[in-house]
């Protein structure tokens, strides 16, 4: 079975790198993913996470409630840059701050050389 949505990741030296993609975004979807990566930094000891979104077509307010609770049971303590490629702005604010409130910190960035930089320096 094909999965809805592609992913690839580099290990970076000091955080893994992850490009995660396809048509539209659900819950599920993203449970799915993060659950790749919080595989891949146990498997790898990395706490720092910088991940390139690329969905056509968002999640909703409800779907991301759900998509944070995931995050935060699979990555609690993680540090996280992230950046979206279609720039869903408003719900990714959202995901932001439901997620720093279960004990994650995140950042969203428009651009590589600023996420990476914050990464670092956290």
């Amino acid at each position: 079975m094909t999965k809805p949505y592609e992913i690839t990741f580099e290990d970076r030296d000091k955080y893994l790198w992850v490009l995660v993609g396809g048509e539209a975004l659900t819950a599920e979807i993203a449970t799915q993913y993060w659950d790749e990566i919080s595989s891949r930094c146990r498997s790898s000891n990395r706490d720092k996470i910088l991940i390139e979104k690329d969905f056509k077509k968002p999640v909703g307010p409800q779907d991301m409630v759900r998509m944070a609770d995931h995050v935060a049971q699979v990555l609690r303590g993680a540090c996280i840059a992230f950046i979206d490629r279609q720039h869903h702005g408003d719900i990714n604010e959202l995901g932001k701050k439901l997620v720093r409130n279960r004990d994650v910190k995140m950042r969203i960035f428009d651009n590589l050389g600023e996420a990476e930089r914050w990464l670092m320096a956290n």
